[in-house]
């Protein structure tokens, strides 16, 4: 059985399950978070965003 995984689309955000958008012909990226790590090694740049932008 094959992994099926839902792409997104880098430029016209569009879904699709190919390596490449059937409709602008861009390259599609995973939708999928980034894995959880105890020791995250971006997250003193992930705060100091979230304290200046309050996002």
């Amino acid at each position: 059985m094959n992994k099926v995984e839902i792409l997104k689309c880098s430029k016209c955000l569009r879904y699709t399950l190919k390596k490449e958008c059937g409709v602008c012909s861009a390259q599609t990226l995973s939708t999928k978070p980034a894995k959880y790590s105890p020791q995250d090694p971006y997250g003193k740049w992930r705060l100091k965003y979230k304290a200046k932008y309050g996002v």
